[in-house]
């Protein structure tokens, strides 16, 4: 028996005048596509209000399951995810095997959008009884011409072994295969991350047996991701996982260079780990032209100073660089930070080139004005 359904509640602007159930059927029975979207909506906020409204079960089967309006089926997968799948004695409602056999259906639909749209909707399922007459289904997803459907098949797979392995016990085997010969990025990143969740020694071995610098920024995010958490629990490998991400240091995508960065300095302390790190950053905040990509990388300098005083006293020079940036807050920035790492041994050089800035500030302002004047 599934847990007790939890419910969300949503404003209803009209709730006084809110038609009955058999005002419902009504609509839902005799109305167009366009009357019964508008019915479902108002079905779907009464039930996510503690309104259960199970008497309407057996229309929205008979006159919504049907139709083949694409918004009344995306409400139609919502009504399953909210409705009540068991009566009163803990089992699974006779009506349920008309659903199962309608998604059944979707999930063998030509059409990639909805078989796609149905394995997305799989996630959501956490019934084993619905589930296991279409783990054959979702297995076939897997072989899919179409990346959309392959990509959520991974996903539902994902799911529903999670639900109750017994459903499909291969999972990992079965992940683990499908990476293998994958080709489309989103597919293998979808696929390694849920590979993660379900055996992280699959999950190791793979990434052990790929050449790191030649896949995808997509999946190298997702080795990344992975590595920051096994780290904490497998200490062991902390420095084959310093070399993955230090060689991810140089990729040529900045969203992985900035969390292979973030990483480092969270799996090292040392002083290459936090310099290579800080030159990381300092190196966003110079090329990237966001200037909120600059500000967060420098804020990511201001953290590893604070964490590793005296580390990173050689990158004043560097920071300054960020000067470059029309952005007065950019500026501001880089220049408390450099005051911060401001020493004994550094400050003369800090100074040089800061009345180097100045004086091309001035020269700037003398050419803008002298423009004005002309």
């Amino acid at each position: 028996m599934s847990s007790d359904i939890s419910y969300t509640l949503v404003f209803e602007p009209d709730s006084a005048n809110r038609p009955s159930q058999n005002d419902f059927k009504n609509i839902l029975e005799k109305g167009d596509d366009d009357r019964k979207i508008d019915a479902m909506k108002q079905i779907l906020i009464c039930m996510l209000n503690s309104d259960p409204m199970p008497g309407l079960l057996m229309h929205i089967i008979r006159y919504v399951m049907p139709s083949r309006n694409k918004d009344l089926k995306k409400l139609l997968y919502f009504y399953w995810e909210i409705c009540q799948k068991y009566d009163s004695e803990g089992k699974l409602k006779h009506e349920m095997i008309l659903v199962c056999n309608a998604i059944q259906h979707d999930l063998q639909h030509p059409n990639e959008f909805i078989r796609g749209n149905t394995l997305r909707f799989l996630s959501k399922l956490k019934e084993p009884e619905l589930l296991e007459p279409l783990v054959p289904s979702c297995r076939q997803c897997l072989e899919h011409r179409h990346a959309y459907v392959r990509k959520n098949a991974v996903f539902a797979i994902n799911s529903i072994y999670k639900v109750s392995e017994h459903l499909i016990p291969d999972a990992p085997e079965l992940l683990a295969d499908f990476l293998a010969v994958e080709s489309d990025a989103t597919c293998r990143r979808n696929a390694f991350v849920c590979l993660g969740q379900l055996d992280r020694e699959a999950a190791l071995r793979y990434i052990q047996e790929q050449s790191i610098a030649s896949l995808d920024p997509l999946i190298q995010l997702s080795f990344i991701e992975f590595i920051r958490r096994d780290a904490a629990i497998a200490p062991d490998l902390k420095n084959q996982y310093l070399i993955i991400v230090s060689e991810l240091l140089d990729s040529t995508n900045s969203a992985v260079v900035y969390e292979a960065a973030t990483t480092l300095s969270v799996l090292s302390n040392s002083q290459v780990a936090v310099t290579s790190a800080a030159g990381k950053f300092i190196e966003l905040a110079i090329k990237e032209a966001n200037n909120n990509v600059k500000l967060i990388a420098l804020a990511r300098v201001s953290e590893l100073h604070t964490k590793n005083e005296g580390m990173l006293d050689d990158t004043c020079l560097d920071i300054l660089r960020v000067l470059s940036s029309p952005s007065m807050e950019v500026r501001s920035a880089a220049l408390d930070i450099t005051l911060k790492l401001v020493s004994s041994k550094n400050v003369d050089d800090v100074v040089k080139l800061l009345k180097k800035e100045l004086q091309k500030t001035y020269t700037s302002q003398e050419e803008k004005n002298s423009e004005i004047h002309s």
